[in-house]
């Protein structure tokens, strides 16, 4: 179990160095059309599409990153209710769904990816295919931290509630 949550929390790391980066990327090429814009009157015709691209990537594989913390947007009404076993049966439906969709965002993904190999983007000429196998990408992070979220449900021991008497 430790060494799953090892190799978690190294995914979790390149992701999160990944997406930083990613973002900034995407300011700068979003600043820097503005500036060209605006000051100085000369648009460029690559920053746009940089921006969205850097954005679908760094979108589709930081969503992974929320699973461990359990930081998607969810209704807790009813799972506060719940503990012990119903928490942990709850729990698994709610990460097999994830798996489930990730599942399909690998199949999806690698179909998309396949049937666009040949296209380039408009402005940067980058092969569509990469743009394209982000999709695939995230489905797969997806489900490799819902699994990581299923064993820890299942093989962690849960900790005590409540404080220790010493």
């Amino acid at each position: 179990m430790k060494q799953l949550k090892k190799v978690s929390n190294t995914v979790n790391s390149i992701v999160s160095y990944t997406g930083m980066v990613l973002f900034v990327v995407l300011v700068v090429a979003c600043v820097s059309q503005v500036f060209f814009r605006f000051v100085l009157n000369n648009s460029l015709s690559w920053t746009e599409e940089l921006a969205r691209y850097c954005f679908i990537w760094m979108h589709l594989i930081g969503s992974s990153l929320l699973i461990e913390g359990s930081g998607h947007a969810t209704v807790t009404v009813i799972m506060d209710l719940m503990h012990g076993m119903a928490r942990r049966v709850l729990d698994t439906v709610i990460e097999l769904i994830i798996f489930f969709n990730g599942v399909i965002m690998l199949y999806s993904g690698t179909v998309l990816a396949y049937s666009s190999r040949t296209n380039l983007s408009t402005a940067m000429s980058i092969p569509m295919w990469i743009i394209n196998s982000s999709v695939a990408v995230g489905g797969l992070l997806l489900m490799f931290q819902a699994f990581v979220k299923l064993a820890v449900v299942w093989l962690d021991k849960p900790e005590q509630e409540g404080g220790t008497d010493e």
